[in-house]
């Protein structure tokens, strides 16, 4: 049980993590408040500041629920913040050349850096810098992902590790396998060591910049593997995998992919297997937060992103085997469960 100087240490820390990040949001607004000028209102409603700050409360106070019953480490390490808090000035220095970017529509300017990768990943995605294929670009990727989400990225990353613990409950952890696929700077696959350290991991990539990053994240964790490849060809033998999940991919993945994605996914899950799909709320999942999803594509370059929110999920993963089994909404993340049949035990002569 935690103790009343732990909650209020969680709440003061979560409510300085929103104050701090959302500041960055609303500077890299200013910056671009001429091509936010230009989007056509949007046919649904923008939440209200109150319908946001309720929707961020719920988060919190499920994450706190969840870090109190222990299921996950207290998100208290004020060092971590600390070093992370250190990209302010990074960020705050490309405001200016994302601004810039996306006033020209300046998405393509990447081809260069990523050679022999497929053309769809070779994008300024959000106009950022360099795309996914620089260092430099995974160096601020974290604290553009918080300034983005106002703060609450980590809370709702915490979220979506609550039915990966759950497919992994009886099971022995140091036989487990776990795939995170487009692992990106290895933020979940922190927080899931942190949390089963007994259990093997698998950090799959396209950015050998991020995968980079991430190894030397997590270069003091054992029982990691990491691996530089598309999610469409996953190089990993067949029913291999125990747990896998993808954490804001399936929006960047063109309509083919996506579905040669979920084809890979069932192929590598053993029987009975959890692929935990966490990604952008959809049209329909939280009504008030419809016009928000409607307007991001615009704010952001995400030229997949307004398709998945129409995406059929059940029909995407039914062909390759899956089915969902459960649902959750975490404030702007959507976060279903989908689990391989187990194989059909085979009937004995005496059965027969």
């Amino acid at each position: 049980m935690a103790t009343n100087s732990e909650r209020l240490t969680y709440a003061a820390a979560q409510t300085a993590r929103v104050a701090f990040y959302g500041a960055h949001y609303l500077a890299a607004r200013l910056v671009a408040r001429d091509a936010f000028a230009e989007i056509d209102p949007p046919k649904h409603r923008l939440p209200s500041l109150r319908a946001t700050l309720f929707a961020m409360r719920d988060l919190f106070r499920q994450d706190w629920a969840n870090a109190e019953a222990g299921h996950y480490p207290l998100p208290l390490n004020l060092r971590d913040e600390m070093r992370r808090a250190q990209a302010s000035l990074r960020f705050l220095a490309d405001i200016p050349k994302v601004a810039a970017r996306r006033r020209r529509h300046g998405h393509d300017e990447t081809p260069a850096k990523g050679q022999g990768l497929p053309r769809y990943y070779r994008q300024n995605f959000h106009f950022q810098t360099d795309g996914y294929l620089s260092a430099d670009s995974a160096k601020l990727y974290d604290f553009q992902v918080e300034a983005l989400f106002a703060g609450t990225a980590d809370a709702m990353r915490r979220r979506a590790f609550m039915p990966v613990a759950e497919a992994l409950k009886g099971r022995s952890l140091s036989r487990a396998r776990l795939l995170d696929i487009g692992a990106g700077t290895g933020r979940f696959l922190s927080l899931a060591k942190s949390a089963l350290p007994e259990l093997r991991a698998v950090a799959l990539d396209l950015s050998e910049p991020y995968l980079e990053r991430a190894r030397r994240a997590l270069r003091h964790v054992k029982g990691i593997s990491f691996v530089g490849a598309p999610a469409e060809a996953i190089p990993l033998a067949d029913g291999s995998i125990d747990v896998a999940i993808g954490i804001y991919l399936f929006h960047e993945l063109p309509p083919k992919i996506r579905t040669a994605v979920a084809r890979e996914i069932g192929r590598v899950l053993k029987p009975g297997g959890t692929f935990v799909l966490s990604d952008s709320i959809q049209f329909g999942d939280a009504p008030e937060f419809d016009g928000l999803i409607e307007v991001f594509p615009d704010l952001v370059y995400e030229p997949y992103y307004a398709g998945y929110t129409k995406c059929d999920l059940d029909a995407l993963f039914a062909p390759a085997g899956l089915h969902r089994i459960a649902t959750d909404i975490a404030y702007l993340t959507k976060i279903a469960v989908f689990q391989k049949p187990r194989s059909k035990r085979r009937r004995s002569v005496h059965e027969s």
